[in-house]
Parts: structure tokens; C-alpha cells; sequence
């Protein structure tokens, strides 16, 4: 099931689909029964990767999805036991300052990491992060990510990695039993805003007491917009894909 996650993620949500359907025009095009599809084709991909990559169409892709739940306040960190931080990436062997390690969180992870600190800051309580190894890659996530919270300021012993799981749902079930372990009764969860409807329904459904605390919006929350949200954005492009992600990702939970 985790391959047949990253195969969906990687070719049917990516530019590789694109790849596909520009290859399958490059094929037709040789044909001239073919030649009026072809130019259809190619004109709907077109269409398909310029309204993909415009600002207007990612805030109304993405904005559902972070307008479910509101940002953490004060008053609900003092209701929660301990801060669970979701794993979302690394890039294990990249270099770091001021030391002899490698590792660093990927982009969206490093938001998920910065608010586990800001937020620790705010009401210090121990730290779940997690994330293990992805493929073949030589480091855990939640290694990585502890090693920047400690250079942040938050000591090593307030930081408890879960760093086996590869998906959600296993950091779902792996994180409950650490906090069954450790007494905690309800967390705050910490993830990207577009990720955090999928992470607290899979969480609930693991039997996890959390609030949530997403971090990391990607939309500009704009009224209107100016001609240069209309130009292609690769960003953009990639927020939608993300997005797309989460979607599915809801429908295949709910049927499973």
C-alpha cells in the first residue's frame, strides 16, 4: 500500500502525468486520422498546466482545506499534555553549519518544526516528533528534526522521536502508543494546514485526543487579485499537487 501511496503521488499527481499525455500527443502526431486529437490534446494540457500554475486556482484548490481548523491558542496549549510534530520530509545527507552532521527538514516539515518550538516556547511540554526512514535514505525524520530543535533552544531530554514510521497512519498508531506509554491524554498536533483534516481524522481513528495546530498556509488569502498572480508559478503548481494529495487522501481513508 505505501508503494502504490508514492506511485499515485510521484506519477499520477506530478508533471509526470503530463509526461505521459505529452508523449501519447508526440505519438499521435505521426498519425494523420490522428492529427485533430493530437492538437485537442495538446491544447487541453496546455490549458490543464497554466491554470494549475496560476495563484487564483491554488488558493481555491488549497484554501478548503486550510480553513478547517484555526490556529492553536493559548488557552487550548494548557489543555493538552505533550506536542506531537508530523514528519514531512528530509534531505538526509544535506550539509549543516556548526557541525559534523548531515540533515536537514524538507520545507514543509521545517514549519511543522519551527511551530513545535515556537509553541514549546510558549508552554514547555515534551515533544513527539516523528518520521523514520523513507526509502533508502540513512537518517530518520524525527532524528533530523530533534537535532534542529535542540539547536533552537529546546532541550534533548523534552524531545521524543518516533522515527519508524513512513506514512500517517503509522505515525498515527506508533505516536498513540508512546503517548499510552507516557500517560499523555491529549496533544496538540502539529502539521501543514492542507495536511491536517487527513492527520486528525487518522489520528482520532487510532483513538488520539488531539487539537490542532496547523501551521505552514500556503494561500495568500487574497480578495482580489493583481496581473502577477496570473503568470505561471511552479509553486503554485506544487501547493496544488500537495492539496490534490490531501483530497485523496480523505476519500481513500474514509472508503478504507
Amino acid at each position: 500500500m505505501f508503494l502504490l501511496q508514492k506511485f499515485i503521488s510521484n506519477i499520477l499527481i506530478s508533471p509526470g502525468i503530463f509526461v505521459i499525455i505529452l508523449f501519447i500527443v508526440f505519438i499521435m502526431s505521426f498519425r494523420k486520422r490522428s492529427i485533430v486529437k493530437a492538437k485537442f490534446l495538446l491544447l487541453i494540457t496546455i490549458t490543464a498546466i497554466y491554470l494549475l500554475s496560476i495563484e487564483p486556482v491554488k488558493d481555491m484548490i488549497v484554501e478548503p482545506l486550510e480553513k478547517n481548523y484555526p490556529p492553536i491558542t493559548k488557552a487550548q496549549l494548557e489543555e493538552v499534555d505533550c506536542y506531537v510534530v508530523l514528519g514531512g520530509g528530509i534531505y538526509d545527507n544535506s550539509p549543516k553549519s556548526l557541525s559534523s552532521s548531515t540533515g536537514s527538514p524538507s520545507k514543509s516539515a521545517l514549519f511543522r518544526v519551527i511551530e513545535g518550538v515556537r509553541l514549546y516556547k510558549q508552554s514547555p511540554k515534551k515533544i513527539i516528533v516523528t518520521g523514520g526512514i523513507v526509502y533508502n535514505g540513512e537518517k530518520s525524520e524525527g532524528s533530523v528534526y530533534k537535532e534542529l530543535m535542540v539547536d533552537l533552544g529546546v532541550p534533548s531530554s523534552d524531545i521524543i522521536i518516533e522515527g519508524k514510521s513512513r506514512t500517517t497512519e503509522e505515525n498515527a498508531e506508533l505516536t498513540k502508543g508512546i503517548m499510552d506509554k507516557n500517560e499523555y491524554k491529549k496533544a496538540a498536533l502539529i502539521t501543514s494546514a492542507t495536511h491536517m483534516k487527513r492527520s486528525k481524522y487518522i489520528f482520532e481513528k487510532y483513538g488520539a485526543e488531539v487539537i490542532p495546530a496547523p501551521t505552514g498556509y500556503v494561500s495568500r488569502y487574497k480578495e482580489s487579485y493583481g496581473m502577477e498572480s496570473y503568470f505561471p508559478n511552479a509553486s503554485n503548481f506544487v501547493d496544488i499537487r500537495s492539496a490534490i494529495w490531501e483530497y485523496i487522501g480523505l476519500i481513500f481513508y474514509k472508503i478504507k
